[in-house]
């Protein structure tokens, strides 16, 4: 009974202490292929500006279709480093390879996709991310 005690407390400990979020881990299935390359970023283009002053403002994504992917998830942020307190805007499930988002603050905004399907190991790896600026309507 205490070398179970035992087993069962180590357990807890590596689960806890191994990942940052035990429930995110998912090993990969090695009966399915890898996944393709990232999609490519199409539009708003890198370095994109709005020339339009009023808010909430419209800004249509697009990207390259990758073959065979189910869904795709989009991510904008703030910051250049595309930490998690400076995301604002992300969408888990776009069935199609584009998507129109309101944005209301003006601003530079980094936007990044990856792709997803069940018949992967994985999801893509995310793109690299394209920068586009939204104007500041006083100026």
């Amino acid at each position: 009974m205490k070398a179970m005690k035992l087993t069962l407390v180590a357990c807890l400990v590596l689960t806890l202490f191994a990942c940052t979020d035990p429930y995110a881990f998912e090993p990969g299935d090695p009966t399915k292929p890898d996944p393709p390359a990232p999609p490519q970023l199409v539009a708003p283009g890198d370095s994109w500006r709005s020339d339009q002053y009023g808010y909430p403002q419209d800004v249509n994504f697009g990207w390259q279709q990758v073959s065979g992917a189910q869904f795709y998830q989009i991510e904008v942020y703030i910051d250049s480093l595309l930490r998690s307190e400076y995301l604002r805007y992300a969408n888990e499930r776009v069935t199609q390879p584009s998507l129109t988002a309101s944005f209301s603050i003006c601003g530079l905004y980094y936007w990044r996709v990856r792709a997803a399907s069940r018949n992967w190991n994985n999801y893509t790896s995310w793109s690299s991310p394209f920068r586009f600026g939204l104007p500041n309507p006083a100026k």
